[in-house]
């Protein structure tokens, strides 16, 4: 088991699992699976699969509603909707073997934001068939999971949550629509699947990759500027991208793609 601050990453062999498997097995609500459909070493290597966010934020206008799941009880931040985000939003892990080690999934659409933040993350790599869980506790006295439970859960196959329709419209369509960007991700109201062929921002150890020019004219030479948080670049992403859905990870890193663009194709089931 290793063990940096208050992450905790457990790794086993995965090379009789698939990301579908996994999500299959996972045990839980508002799951999620990111992935794509080119893997190799610089894109594509992981796919992300989770379930049971810690915490949700949601918001229109100008109040962002936290809610925690753990006690229900919800808080309202008034102002700027990505600024307060970028304030509640827990930074914790600067430890950065992989690019997304849990923290916020959701999306940017207009004036709405929703995001869902998950402390624990199942991460398969393609490149090793490696399967790695990573757990940071984002509260000082939260406890570790028991993570031999899920690892036993996911690799041995004892129990397998009931797969719905939409998860199975996923599996139809991840191979209809290949692509860089697949997603399916379960919200509280409506489930989203979509795919996208690239990345509109990504930021990675404070280098920011971008195809915005508005963007690329506030970096540093493509670097992010002093005392200045990988969510100031999605900030200003977001008035040149009208919907965009992505990660923000506690270690500071986004990635975000486009939706909405003649290259994304975007499906909404509703749970109302």
């Amino acid at each position: 088991m290793q063990k940096t601050s208050r992450t905790t990453i457990r790794k086993v062999n995965g090379d009789c699992l698939t990301p579908i498997i996994i999500f299959n097995r996972l045990q839980g609500k508002q799951k999620f699976l990111l992935e794509s459909a080119t893997k190799h070493e610089t894109a594509g290597r992981y796919s992300f699969i989770g379930a049971n966010p810690r915490k949700t934020y949601s918001g229109r206008g100008n109040a962002l509603h936290e809610i925690c799941h753990l006690t229900n009880k919800m808080y309202t931040y008034n102002g700027d909707l990505i600024q307060s985000l970028k304030q509640m939003m827990p930074r914790i892990s600067q430890h950065t073997e992989y690019p997304f080690m849990g923290g916020a999934i959701g999306y940017i659409r207009g004036d709405e934001v929703l995001f869902q933040v998950y402390d624990t993350v199942i991460i398969f790599d393609h490149m090793t068939d490696e399967l790695a869980i990573v757990h940071t506790n984002i509260q000082i006295e939260q406890q570790t999971p028991n993570l031999d439970t899920l690892i036993e859960q996911l690799t041995n196959g004892g129990t397998t949550d009931n797969i719905n329709g939409a998860f199975e419209d996923y599996r139809k369509f991840r191979i209809e629509q290949r692509a860089a960007y697949l997603y399916y991700v379960e919200f509280v109201n409506e489930t989203l699947i979509g795919s996208s062929t690239n990345s509109v921002i990504n930021v990675k150890n404070s280098v920011i990759t971008t195809r915005i020019p508005a963007v690329s004219e506030w970096t540093q030479d493509g670097q992010l500027p002093p005392s200045t948080h990988s969510i100031d670049a999605l900030a200003e992403a977001s008035k040149s991208v009208p919907s965009m859905l992505g990660y923000i990870g506690f270690n500071g890193q986004i990635d975000f793609t486009e939706k909405g663009d003649e290259n994304d194709i975007t499906t909404i089931y509703s749970e109302n």
